[in-house]
């Protein structure tokens, strides 16, 4: 381990873990838990109170060396909570491995939506991401994830580190995803990237869990919505009856994020019954 992360003590640990309830007719934040850097900086209710917008911030900006991070969000019987963050998560170039877990959980007859903005990847990190997503019977869930290698725009292309992402989703017990993926940054895996992005640097994936078996043409239609924003690359798939995936691979990040959310404003109607409400924080 360098120097400079012996100075700090070898990265930050935090934790942090939210319980969302419906308080007479009002999704509140019921049960907060942290430690280190991790908050809850907002609580609002911008479409009235039966759904609470939730804005989670890492004050130190990105994840560095060493950094262990745990976020938990659970959304109790009948609540509707969305949880979003104010600017661009960042993995920081770095001498030693960090990792980032998020578990998820959604009670009955509850809804739960994860959308975070993008995550840039600097050159040289060494990022371990984790998303597990336990959705009961009659709950309803939705997330994003938009990846961007490198700071393209700087003139930083990902050429070193790595990057792994699993996601696992569960519903009533049942696994209907697990899915893992793993990006090096080094000339041998510079051939697989590019045949797994077609030479791109962003990709994105958008996942759905839905009460009820999703529509047969639900996932043609989310394709048409995402297509009326130029991306370069995208589908959509109904993969199991309660469970639609929606992904984009792209050489503009702003354009990528365009598609998933057109998906996800077509989708939220169908699975919550709301029409996209865009979280205030998007805007400033």
């Amino acid at each position: 381990m360098s120097a400079v992360l012996d100075a700090y003590g070898g990265g930050w640990t935090a934790r942090l873990r939210a319980g969302v309830a419906l308080q007479g007719g009002r999704s509140v934040l019921a049960a907060i838990d942290h430690r280190g850097p991790l908050r809850l900086q907002k609580t609002l209710w911008p479409e009235g109170p039966e759904v609470a917008h939730l804005i989670l911030l890492h004050p130190p900006g990105g994840i560095a060396g060493g950094d262990e991070l745990e976020i938990d969000v659970a959304v109790d019987t009948g609540a509707h909570a969305l949880v979003t963050s104010p600017g661009a998560g960042r993995w920081y170039r770095a001498d030693a491995p960090a990792v980032q877990h998020v578990r998820l959980t959604v009670g009955s007859e509850a809804a739960l939506e994860w959308l975070p903005q993008e995550t840039i990847v600097h050159d040289g990190a060494q990022a371990a991401a984790r998303c597990d997503v336990a959705v009961d019977e009659t709950g309803a869930a939705l997330g994003m994830d938009i990846t961007v290698l490198g700071r393209q725009a700087s003139g930083e292309r990902f050429l070193h580190g790595e990057l792994e992402q699993r996601l696992r989703i569960v519903r009533a017990g049942t696994l209907l995803l697990d899915e893992r993926a793993r990006i090096r940054g080094d000339a041998h895996a510079g051939y697989a990237q590019a045949a797994a992005l077609a030479g791109r640097h962003v990709s994105g994936l958008l996942w759905a869990v839905g009460r009820a078996p999703f529509d047969d043409d639900l996932a043609e239609r989310v394709e048409g919505a995402m297509g009326g924003e130029g991306a370069d690359l995208f589908g959509a798939s109904r993969v199991e009856p309660h469970l639609l995936l929606a992904r984009v691979v792209d050489s503009v990040p702003q354009r990528a994020r365009r598609a998933l959310l057109a998906a996800w404003a077509l989708l939220r109607p169908v699975l919550a019954g709301r029409a996209a409400h865009r979280p205030r924080i998007w805007a400033t």
